[in-house]
């Protein structure tokens, strides 16, 4: 496809995971690209986690030369400090958002992709063409992509900001720490929660939550002195918006018009369950890269939909439903004792299966769940400390006695399928 310096087959705004990827795939067949970011590529401490969804579906994501972290093992703790283990059988890998950003834009600069390290202030309509307007000048594409972010100056100029409903509050921080330190998930008493993602050289730290009116920072610092203490900062804390399809409205509203789209964070497409952010933004570019090169753009519409459009909208129903006080603590004491429920419930959250099937292998599972629930009541509901396997050494911080005000949720005699 034919160039000048100031016109491009297309401009794509934000040289993250998902613009530096949609810029790889297009240049290599080639097209024109001006790939616009002034920071990229930039260092984050609540990002950095690979699954092994994203990593199988594209390999290089595992690219020996990309220092990680492995991890295969993490302790979700509720509340009323309930737990389970998350153990996939395959590695989280654990990487710097600097490092992995090097290597996909270096990537995309490579395969013919023009990086231009400016600001995009914002998009508009010129003679039919779509114009970019940076710092005093500007230049025009056929197809503008936001893969900017939550602010996404894209979406602003063709569908508007994205509603504040749609988004999580988060705070995160860098702190000492590595490979060594246990990866933990802590749900706080408001619908969010506190993490901690141990990288090769660093711990990233963080807390988030789906409604305001919770005390972030508060829950950090129990967090950090809980599990953490004395750990110094190496770096200022930093607030972070992420979005999600919060509702059904939220998965309808278009992602692509005429000379324009939206992909990862600006489209909305991360995990809300998990958190998972990297996979989505990949994966959208990829699709979205499709259907250009096939030379039938609108099919992106279609197609982020059927890959993982359902599973996006129905895990913020999930959580929504499950991040509240009282049921997360019995769910979290369902997916330990239950093996059968674990199974269906780790399937959807990690293997990413048609929701069909998630529905038919939990109604399937459903009579062999009742009897492992009402058996783990007539044995007193307490847990066994062994079930925290590798995590052990924090007993301390869960809830194990039949007794204790936690257990006590479970003699209610109700299975929280949700």
């Amino acid at each position: 496809m034919a160039s000048t310096k100031n016109h491009f087959d297309a401009a794509i705004v934000g040289a993250g995971p998902a613009g530096a990827h949609l810029a790889t795939r297009l240049a290599r067949a080639g097209a024109s690209v001006a790939l616009f970011d002034p920071k990229a590529p930039w260092e984050k401490p609540c990002g950095g986690g690979i699954t092994h969804k994203a990593w199988s579906r594209f390999p290089f994501l595992r690219d020996d030369g990309l220092p990680r972290n492995e991890v295969f093992h993490s302790l979700q703790i509720s509340p009323g400090r309930r737990f389970f283990v998350i153990d996939q059988g395959h590695a989280l890998l654990m990487v710097s958002r600097r490092a992995l950003g090097e290597r996909m834009l270096g990537e995309a600069i490579r395969a013919g992709a023009v990086h231009r390290p400016q600001a995009v202030t914002r998009v508009g309509i010129d003679d039919g063409r779509r114009r970019v307007f940076v710092d005093g000048d500007s230049i025009t594409a056929d197809l503008v992509v936001g893969a900017d972010g939550v602010r996404s100056v894209v979406r602003d100029a063709f569908l508007g900001p994205l509603p504040k409903e749609r988004t999580l509050g988060a705070i995160c921080q860098f702190y000492e720490g590595g490979p060594v330190d246990p990866t933990i998930v802590r749900v706080t008493p408001f619908p969010g929660y506190c993490w901690s993602f141990p990288r090769t050289d660093c711990l990233g730290v963080g807390a988030g939550a789906m409604q305001k009116g919770g005390d972030l920072k508060g829950e950090l610092q129990r967090f950090l002195q809980d599990f953490y203490p004395g750990r110094k900062p190496l770096g200022p804390p930093q607030g972070a918006l992420l979005p999600y399809i919060y509702d059904w409205r939220a998965y309808r509203e278009p992602r692509a018009g005429a000379g324009w789209a939206l992909i990862g964070d600006a489209a909305g497409f991360v995990d809300t369950l998990t958190g998972e952010g990297i996979g989505y933004a990949v994966w959208s570019a990829d699709l979205l890269a499709d259907a250009i090169v096939a030379g039938r753009p609108p099919q992106y519409e279609a197609a982020w939909r059927r890959a993982f459009g359902w599973h996006l909208l129905t895990g913020a129903f999930a959580a929504r439903r499950i991040f509240t006080p009282g049921l997360i603590d019995r769910f979290f004491t369902a997916i330990t004792v239950c093996p059968s429920w674990r199974g269906a419930f780790m399937d959807f959250v990690w293997n990413l299966p048609p929701y069909q099937l998630v529905a038919l292998r939990a109604a399937r599972a459903l009579p062999q769940t009742l009897r492992e629930w009402r058996d783990f009541q007539r044995a007193g509901g307490r847990l066994d400390p062994a079930l925290l396997g590798p995590f052990r050494d924090l007993a301390r911080h869960v809830a194990v006695d039949g007794d204790s005000p936690a257990a006590n949720l479970t003699k209610t005699g109700r299975l929280p399928i949700v």
